[in-house]
């Protein structure tokens, strides 16, 4: 009997090689119940957004402070052209002013204008100190 254990408790416990019937090989994706699309890199549960993959495969990682969100809100389609890197300063002034659209066109306009918001926050500021 393995030290530590309970009388029976050795019988039921994983066997060495054993493979659980919910394992999952590296490459597999799922949908999170938060409706993003994720890829297993490696074993051991380690999962990451495919938007963020696709963007740092292309444009390489992502800065501290920064987020890939999707022009058309659709977390499935995590196409290079539908990604945007925003700091995350802009995406609350985008999610506070509703500037993020189903429509592409639209969300980057929402960016702009996030951008616009902080630099004019930034000038009053500066101004009144």
């Amino acid at each position: 009997m393995k030290r530590g254990s309970l009388p029976g408790q050795v019988a039921t416990q994983f066997k060495e090689g054993h493979v659980p019937h919910n394992h999952k090989p590296a490459g597999s994706e799922r949908v999170t119940r938060d409706g993003y699309l994720e890829r297993k890199i490696a074993e051991l549960k380690t999962w990451r957004a495919v938007h963020v993959l696709n963007w740092e495969a292309v444009h390489g990682p992502v800065p501290k402070g920064y987020a890939v969100i999707f022009k058309d809100r659709n977390k499935l389609n995590s196409d290079i052209s539908n990604l945007l890197l925003v700091s995350r300063a802009e995406l609350a002034r985008m999610n506070q002013r509703g500037l993020i659209s189903s429509d592409p066109t639209l969300t980057e306009a929402g960016h702009t204008a996030a951008k616009i918001i902080l630099a004019t926050a930034k000038r009053r500021r500066k101004a009144s100190k």
